[in-house]
């Protein structure tokens, strides 16, 4: 699967980059349709402790899947994101199987 990651505004180290591939592939466990993803991060202006946005999008076979996650580090923002993408691709998955079996 391919993954691109963007950081808005600043450099992501490898550390964090290989996190965040870690993560993502965790999605392919429950559906193998997911083709690619694009992460964003993204810091916000404002002074709050959960300032680091992490923006997941997943590629599926006729639509795309959009998260948007806010947490004090990223590595926190983009697990909360792929626990919400591993929720909706499951719904997805099974609704997709119950309309084939009609």
């Amino acid at each position: 699967m391919n993954v691109a990651v963007h950081s808005v505004h600043f450099k992501a180290s490898e550390r964090l980059l290989s996190y965040i591939q870690s993560k993502v592939e965790t999605v392919t466990k429950v559906s193998n349709r997911v083709s690619a993803a694009t992460v964003f991060l993204r810091l916000d202006n404002n002074h709050m402790h959960e300032n680091k946005i992490a923006e997941v999008c997943i590629h599926l076979p006729g639509k795309e899947v959009v998260v948007k996650k806010e947490a004090k580090t990223f590595e926190k923002s983009v697990s909360l994101a792929m626990l919400a993408l591993r929720r909706i691709v499951k719904r997805s998955k099974g609704k997709n199987l119950s309309a084939k079996k009609r």
